[in-house]
């Protein structure tokens, strides 16, 4: 699931200090509007607004996938387009997404896969009408600056989760019923099977909004007309298939942005096959981590699932969130969907 081949509760008494005093006064995202939660018969629409499906047995794969979970499907156009290494051209995967967005019958879009492309046709969103019509989007990878520029336009929350070429098991599936379905406001912790990579690099606590998604995505946002205020957000980041060095660059950019100067918290999930091809030669992953994020004046720890892995939290963007570095948790403030 390469981004490139894809083409890719606890106590708020002791908030850090980079948590709810400040938090307290920002509304830095539009207020929130929630999108209704998914019901068992609801119809979901299945996009590919970034990189082309080369491999349409995992459109099947995922329409049986839903409708094992009680829901229906329709798919669109772009699922079938080729424009190069885009599902269609930019006109025509934007067209598809307000056509989507639009229809009173559809409950939610999911992206059948990342890639490249969703930057492409931010300038040409109707943000507008999607305000008009909030329902849940979800993706992930290239997805993320189309996740992140519809919330911070719009207010809506949107979702970081698995697109239709994900793998869809019982730990992620279980994470989208419990955030999308049934509304609850939980723990986001990693499963029993999953916690050798957990570290914290700076302990503690903070509160804010929740924003992210992959590193290179996020990257590629700043300084341009999309990229949100990152004032006392909570931030995460997940990457794959990009070596140490190219790491240190694309968070040198987010330091030098004033990023790291602004949120109130960091989540760093899985960084997928970034380790340097010549051992000898290079920084290893965990050293530039440790430059970067040890002794912070905000909490962070790694490990978290998010990213290029089989097993991912469903992640609000846009949702009020705590975190907690030392027990490796993120608390769902309140409900990311209208029950």
């Amino acid at each position: 699931m390469q981004r490139r081949t894809f083409i890719k509760n606890t106590s708020l008494l002791t908030i850090s200090t980079a948590g709810l005093t400040s938090f307290a006064n920002a509304e830095t995202i539009p207020k929130g509007k929630i999108p209704a939660a998914l019901r068992k018969g609801d119809l979901i629409a299945l996009t590919a607004p970034a990189g082309a499906i080369f491999n349409e047995e995992h459109i099947e794969k995922i329409e049986n996938k839903l409708m094992e979970l009680g829901f229906k499907t329709i798919k669109g156009e772009t699922l079938y387009q080729k424009e190069g290494y885009l599902a269609g051209t930019d006109e025509f995967r934007t067209k598809e997404l307000h056509q989507f967005f639009e229809d009173k019958n559809v409950k939610a879009i999911i992206a059948m896969r990342g890639g490249w492309g969703c930057g492409r046709i931010l300038d040409k969103l109707d943000y507008k009408l999607i305000k008009r019509n909030p329902k849940i989007l979800m993706g992930y990878s290239d997805i993320t600056s189309l996740l992140i520029a519809i919330t911070n336009k719009t207010g809506l929350v949107t979702f970081h989760g698995p697109v239709g070429y994900s793998t869809w098991e019982e730990f992620s599936t279980g994470q989208v019923i419990k955030t999308l379905v049934k509304g609850e406001k939980f723990k986001l912790t990693n499963p029993p099977d999953n916690l050798e990579d957990l570290e914290t690099l700076t302990s503690g606590k903070a509160h804010g909004k929740l924003i992210g998604g992959n590193l290179t995505v996020v990257t590629s946002m700043i300084g341009t007309n999309h990229e949100p205020n990152w004032k006392n957000k909570i931030l995460f980041l997940e990457e794959i298939g990009e070596e140490p060095y190219r790491i240190d660059r694309m968070l040198w950019q987010l330091k030098q942005a004033g990023v790291f100067n602004s949120i109130n918290g960091l989540i760093l999930g899985a960084f997928t096959k970034c380790e340097a091809e010549y051992l000898d030669e290079s920084f290893s992953l965990a050293d530039i981590l440790k430059q970067y994020f040890n002794n912070t004046t905000f909490p962070v720890y790694k490990g978290a699932v998010i990213g290029h892995i089989t097993q991912k939290f469903t992640l609000p963007i846009g949702l009020d969130v705590a975190m907690d570095a030392d027990d490796f948790s993120i608390d769902l403030l309140r409900s990311a969907v209208r029950v």
